[in-house]
């Protein structure tokens, strides 16, 4: 995503709309901060290529939907209707795309490029978790139903977005069952941002979409080798930075008692890991003419394989710490 001035005020806009949202006490002021972030992020779809209109048009409406169910559900909370905190959860469910309101995120997802992709699973999501911790009540059934259909749904996917969507349906479930504990839910919050982060940088290089890409001749042992330990991570192998944020959302279910999560959230994750390895599999073994015994005299070592793995125990400690 090439920078220019448009660019550059639309993610400022798109960035203050966020800090507004997360440090309001008022809910007028957090609704005003979903929607200028929403208004700053929807030019940012349109300036990439003519084909994201579609996918501008579908989150524009499910978002102004959400908006106005947000709307009513602060003005029953005047009028003193007991059902005003369900409908204010509605809303901030279906904004953050969690299931069963998740189907609009993959079709929105086919029009971005990568970049984008990550304003969309994690900077637009900050906001309205924020308000869910604000909320007495936890989305336990919403976070369980996530947790499912992101690790079922995501097995039979071809294309990398779907596979990237469904794994952060399933990240969004596991995250909000510890929404209440909020250093540890800001904890996760940065390694997923910096584990998303360095997977969108990668996978806007390489150019792939779908998985038979990832068995092409063309590219380099070492592009295969970054794949694989990228993969790897989001899957959550240990001790890659992926593993820290499920040990962390493990531990909290475990103190909290909760089985249902903990049952789910250990099934998911090694369904997860399956469709992952598949796909690392698929670069390293398959259709690879190169030579495996050369990735021991390569120089040319990735800073991300690095940070993934050298700066997931510190990150396990520093957490720890807080909480």
């Amino acid at each position: 995503m090439k920078l220019n001035s448009t660019k550059i005020l639309l993610s400022w806009s798109l960035t203050i709309g966020v800090m507004i949202s997360m440090s309001s006490n008022s809910w007028f002021m957090m609704w005003a901060g979903i929607e200028i972030s929403m208004m700053s992020f929807l030019p940012l779809m349109a300036l990439e290529n003519l084909l994201s209109s579609e996918s501008c048009m579908k989150y524009f409406i499910i978002q102004s939907a959400s908006s106005m169910i947000m709307i009513s559900g602060m003005l029953m909370m005047m009028m003193k209707i007991n059902v005003y905190e369900n409908i204010l959860m509605l809303s901030l469910m279906m904004k953050l795309g969690a299931a069963p309101f998740h189907n609009w995120v993959l079709s929105v997802m086919e029009g971005m490029t990568y970049l984008l992709m990550m304003n969309l699973l994690v900077t637009m999501k900050l906001a309205p978790l924020s308000i869910v911790s604000l909320m007495n009540k936890t989305p336990t059934l919403i976070c369980l139903i996530s947790m499912v259909i992101g690790s079922i749904m995501g097995i039979n996917q071809n294309s990398i977005r779907s596979m990237i969507g469904y794994s952060s349906i399933f990240n969004l479930g596991a995250m909000m069952m510890m929404i209440k504990k909020f250093n540890l839910w800001i904890s996760s919050i940065m390694i997923y941002s910096m584990l998303m982060m360095m997977t969108m940088i990668f996978l806007t290089k390489t150019k792939a979409n779908y998985l038979n890409q990832t068995t092409m001749n063309q590219k380099s042992l070492m592009m295969k080798m970054k794949l694989w330990v990228m993969m790897l991570s989001l899957g959550g192998m240990p001790p890659t930075m992926g593993f820290m944020l499920k040990i962390v959302i493990l531990e909290t279910l475990i103190e909290t008692k909760m089985i249902s999560g903990i049952v789910v959230m250990t099934l998911g994750s090694l369904t997860i890991m399956f469709y992952y390895m598949r796909m690392a599999t698929l670069s390293m073994m398959y259709s690879s003419m190169s030579n495996k015994i050369s990735i021991l005299t390569s120089k040319n070592i990735s800073l991300n394989l690095i940070m993934m793995n050298i700066l997931s125990m510190p990150l396990l400690i520093y957490i720890k710490i807080l909480s």
